[in-house]
């Protein structure tokens, strides 16, 4: 697990990188003083065995259904947070269908998201002053107008300073306003 530290932050949080075979997404990892929590679970070993290692209980909050988001969970426990369609796609969970304050000498925010990837997508602010999109952002074919305004909407009234995204080779790390400008200009995703 390698640190990923963010301005304004009181501690860092820990990213498993993403690998391309088989395909698994990031994997982030914030301790709590009770818990660990993961966003995502990925699909490789690597974040199998970083996730399975953890000395704390865990809560996993899954970003959307996908496999290479979500493939670990068959052979991970835990409390798990997701989307309706992650949790009828994973076999259990709960469904998160408002936004989600935990306070655990960290503070969260998982708030569900429209988004143009996929149905269902959670986001997770940590601490106001970041938040984990997953693959909120990269459209899929045919992905309609009304998810962009949505999303869009929803990522503007977000309490934070940056957006981490997902499926890169260091982490990354996008002010707030700068990224919500390059979504309305097109130039992302």
């Amino acid at each position: 697990m390698e640190p990923v530290c963010v301005p304004g932050l009181r501690g860092c949080i820990l990213r498993i990188p993403p690998q391309s075979d088989p395909l698994s997404s990031d994997v982030f990892v914030i301790e709590g003083r009770e818990r660990f929590y993961v966003f995502d679970a990925g699909a490789s070993d690597a974040a199998y065995e970083a996730v399975a290692g953890l000395e704390k209980p865990v809560t996993f909050i899954l970003s959307h259904f996908h496999r290479d988001h979500t493939a670990n969970m068959s052979r991970l426990a835990g409390e798990v947070l997701g989307g309706a369609r992650t949790c009828k796609y994973i076999g259990r969970g709960t469904r998160v269908d408002a936004p989600l304050g935990i306070e655990d000498g960290v503070s969260l925010l998982v708030q569900p998201c429209v988004s143009p990837h996929a149905p269902g997508c959670l986001i997770l602010t940590v601490d106001r002053t970041c938040t984990l999109l997953g693959d909120l952002i990269y459209a899929q074919p045919g992905a309609g107008a009304g998810e962009q305004v949505g999303m869009l909407r929803t990522l503007k009234g977000v309490d934070t300073r940056y957006f981490i995204l997902s499926h890169g080779d260091t982490p990354r790390l996008v002010e707030k306003e700068s990224l919500l400008r390059s979504l309305k200009e097109g130039s992302v995703g």
